[in-house]
């Protein structure tokens, strides 16, 4: 069994509350502007920001399994 790991970050569009999840370091690190697929809103994804999480991804041979290992901030 090997582990691999995704720095993840929950975004809420302001306008119409639709929920996100892109990568840590281009919605933290870039603070990207980002289009709404429902509203068509434009809103800053580190502004914006519910949660960072840690996703832990565990793979056993060919099977993979996903869990949220634990919250950074």
């Amino acid at each position: 069994m090997e582990h691999a790991y995704l720095d993840a970050s929950i975004l809420k569009c302001p306008y119409c509350g639709k929920l996100y999840v892109d990568a840590s370091w281009y919605t933290l690190d870039m603070e990207s502007d980002l289009e709404c697929g429902v509203c068509g809103g434009s809103f800053n994804s580190h502004r914006n920001l519910i949660k960072r999480v840690l996703l832990k991804f565990s793979i056993y041979d060919e099977d993979l399994e996903v869990e949220v290992e634990k919250f950074i901030e």
